[in-house]
């Protein structure tokens, strides 16, 4: 093969791959579903299946979080070190918020085998 045809075939991939990659779905909703959750709550627009959004917990101890839906009532939730909580769809309704509280949760389990209990504290 000579160089002007190894410098033709070359030109036209890379022509080829450019074109592939301008192809690929990078719309709102691919984007956000790939992306990684910032720390605490976060509200998805459009929802993804039945899940409305959610809480990330970016730490080493175990943590409790007050949830408000958008009836004004509330809930709490042990989230464990590095965890996450999703929130789905109750019926129309949904989460609009979710914070830290600094309220000890509820933990089982001996040492260094921890996990939130199935009960919290509702303060």
């Amino acid at each position: 093969m000579n160089l002007n045809t190894a410098r033709a075939l070359t030109a036209t991939g890379m022509l080829l791959a450019a074109t592939a990659v301008g192809m690929i779905d990078t719309s709102h909703n691919t984007a956000s579903a790939l992306s990684p959750r910032p720390c605490g709550f976060y509200s998805l627009n459009l929802p993804q299946g039945e899940q409305t959004g959610g809480y990330v917990h970016c730490g080493d101890s175990f943590i409790l979080i007050r949830a408000h839906w958008d009836t004004g009532t509330t809930f709490t939730s042990c989230i464990p070190p590095w965890g996450s909580r999703p929130f789905y769809k109750d019926g129309a309704h949904k989460v609009v918020n979710a914070y830290y509280i600094p309220t000890r949760p509820n933990l089982s389990g001996p040492p260094g085998n921890q996990m939130c209990s199935t009960s919290q504290p509702r303060s």
